[in-house]
């Protein structure tokens, strides 16, 4: 027996017509003739881009707009690439970046919290007798030279962050000596080239040649000085942010230490 034919689709029964193309102003867009007028385009876009090279770079308040690129430079790079140095150079997120952990704010609950364990140990305390006072009394001495113990271990490794965070921005104070004395060099390398320049620009029409060499060697040197400075700059920065974390360290470790040191006294007796 043979299958019924399938009536044809709504869709294969309906013819495709042409879409007519209309251009703007009954013309198509335009293309370059010749190579050479592509040539000549190139070229007059090559010029311009080399004259922006040549402007005078604007103020440091400006050096970075919103879109993260840093148009001073011929070479604009992502912000994110600084952030990323300030990050891999940050103690935020360190051990001790919210205080110590056995001493401060976050360690210690505060007097409503405990207020109803002094209530209950003071009505329990009468029904005691001098025996199970005793007892109590050297189990809680017991757990406060055990929790000394604690604090002083924490003091040391407080201690062990101060030192490294130190370490650090003393490396980073090299890393800014080194940088600087590139900048002197970049910025002394820049000044004779662009007093070439100079030179040669006055001879421009009678030495053409000797002219583009020039401005190709400073608009190479121009790079390298932007360059020197933008790391200089990165790297002072850095060692501002440094310098910040380690003065909060320092006084957050005055404060812990004296909290500590009353802790001590309060917990073994001992001044």
């Amino acid at each position: 027996m043979r299958a019924p034919e399938r009536s044809a689709s709504r869709t294969s029964r309906t013819s495709f017509k042409p879409v007519p193309v209309v251009w703007k102003d009954g013309q198509p867009p335009r293309q370059p003739d010749t190579d050479g007028e592509t040539h000549h385009n190139s070229g007059a876009n090559r010029l311009a881009r080399h004259s922006a090279s040549m402007r005078s770079f604007r103020s440091s308040a400006s050096r970075r707009d919103r879109d993260g690129y840093d148009h001073e430079s011929v070479r604009s790079a992502p912000a994110s690439r600084f952030s990323e140095r300030r990050r891999r150079a940050s103690l935020s997120g360190g051990s001790f970046a919210g205080g110590a952990g056995s001493i401060g704010p976050g360690a210690t609950p505060r007097p409503d919290d405990t207020e109803s364990f002094v209530l209950r140990a003071q009505n329990a305390e009468a029904e005691l007798t001098p025996k199970q006072k005793s007892k109590i009394e050297k189990a809680s001495a017991k757990e406060g030279k055990r929790l000394s113990k604690v604090l002083k271990s924490e003091a040391k490794s407080e201690a062990k962050a101060i030192e490294q965070a130190i370490r650090e921005l003393a490396d980073m104070q090299k890393m800014q000596k080194d940088a600087l004395k590139e900048e002197s060099r970049a910025v002394a390398t820049h000044a004779k080239a662009l007093r070439a320049f100079h030179k040669e620009e006055l001879e421009y029409l009678a030495a053409r040649a000797r002219y583009d060499k020039a401005q190709a060697e400073l608009a190479v040197v121009e790079d390298a000085r932007e360059a020197a400075r933008d790391h200089a700059m990165e790297v002072t920065e850095m060692m501002q942010e440094k310098s910040k974390e380690v003065e909060w360290l320092r006084s957050q470790k005055a404060a812990d230490d004296r909290e500590r040191s009353a802790k001590l006294v309060q917990l073994t007796g001992k001044a």
